[in-house]
């Protein structure tokens, strides 16, 4: 396995541009809108999440079926496959990945329980059908099962290497290499546990939109970092009040922190301006993830608790102002979510049978006939 990202099909081969991503939804924005389909992919990244849960899966292992997810509908789409299905097939084939196997008929069990609670009463019974959707999977993966994560990069960026758990935090066939990204350890800021581990909620968030399939993961980290400041009130307070210059040479004329008279948000982006990366980049990641957030506020599974858990998750950002409210007005239900779904394929049947452009029998030759 490579552990090199630049070397690795992730890089080389799983780092799209807009437009392929919107030319593979083609045909499914003929039978829904964007919005639509953009909730579609965020309730399956939380059924992925809900099965992966289920199996007792570690969150690598439930972000690297989610990306496999992701990848496998670039090459299909919703309205001719059964998404459902491909869940449990990228559940099984991730656990396989990260190297914590799950038996195939525990994960038929398991989704048939999870998926019947959505209505879903067609998932196989046999488990040879799962095994055999799982090459289908392959093949359209083009058999790059390789997938390099965020997370070891923000605990790097954090200088936080030695105490994460690098099981949890690491990526498919990488070693513990503390100079893997940044060699010297320039570039490493501290910042408070509550406010790293806030930015690690924010990268198991981002796995709802397609940042995993725009993006390097050192970016996304960058971006979850970046935003994880902004939320967490204690790091704000303390950067405001002192900051240690990263820069050695003025470091080594200085025991103590050197309290500085800049903004938070000015220190902060002189700590992004030393890791060498476009900020412009940085600044549409987080327009993405706050798109995302706004848009998974009006998805609802219906029950009782689901506003406690918007609220708790909503909370940071709408005391900041950052991430806005979604229109509440046009609440989309998962039980709606997946009747939509269903209507799709059957009008997506429907339009393979009889196709617009077909042409009409002649009256002689049905004579004939």
């Amino acid at each position: 396995m490579a552990t090199n990202f630049w070397e690795s099909s992730h890089c080389n081969s799983w780092l799209l541009d807009e437009a392929t991503l919107r030319q593979a939804r083609a045909i499914d924005s003929q039978y829904a809108d964007g919005r639509e389909l953009a909730l579609i992919g965020i309730f399956f990244a939380n059924v992925i999440a809900k099965l992966g849960k289920r199996l007792n899966l570690r969150q690598q292992v439930i972000a690297t079926a989610t990306v496999y997810f992701r990848r496998f509908y670039v090459k299909s789409s919703y309205c001719e496959t059964d998404p459902f299905f491909v869940s449990a097939a990228c559940c099984y084939l991730a656990a396989k990945a990260e190297e914590a196997p799950v038996y195939l008929k525990a994960v038929v069990q398991e989704s048939r329980i999870l998926l019947s609670g959505y209505g879903i009463k067609t998932f196989p019974t046999d488990n040879t059908k799962l095994a055999e959707m799982e090459w289908y999977l392959l093949e359209d993966l083009d058999f790059h099962l390789i997938v390099f994560h965020p997370y070891r990069s923000l605990a790097t960026l954090c200088g936080k290497l030695g105490i994460v758990d690098l099981a949890e935090a690491g990526e498919v066939g990488a070693e513990p290499d503390e100079e893997r990204y940044w060699g010297t350890g320039e570039g490493v800021m501290n910042f408070d546990d509550g406010c790293v581990q806030m930015a690690w909620f924010v990268i198991n968030d981002s796995y709802r939109g397609e940042l995993c399939l725009l993006y390097p993961p050192y970016l996304i980290a960058i971006a979850a970092l970046y935003l994880s400041v902004l939320l967490h009130g204690n790091t704000r307070q303390r950067l405001s009040e002192s900051f240690e210059d990263p820069n050695p040479l003025r470091r080594g004329r200085s025991a103590g922190p050197v309290v500085s008279t800049q903004s938070t948000r000015d220190r902060l982006l002189d700590f992004l301006a030393g890791l060498n990366v476009s900020l412009e980049t940085i600044s549409r990641i987080c327009q993405h993830m706050l798109s995302m957030y706004a848009l998974w506020d009006i998805l609802t599974d219906g029950t009782d608790g689901d506003d406690k858990r918007r609220h708790d998750r909503k909370l940071p950002g709408i005391a900041t102002g950052l991430i806005p409210l979604g229109d509440r007005r046009n609440v989309y239900t998962e039980k709606a979510l997946v009747e939509k779904l269903l209507q799709m394929r059957e009008k997506r049947e429907s339009d393979l049978a009889h196709p617009a452009d077909a042409r009409p029998l002649d009256n002689k030759l049905m004579e004939k006939a």
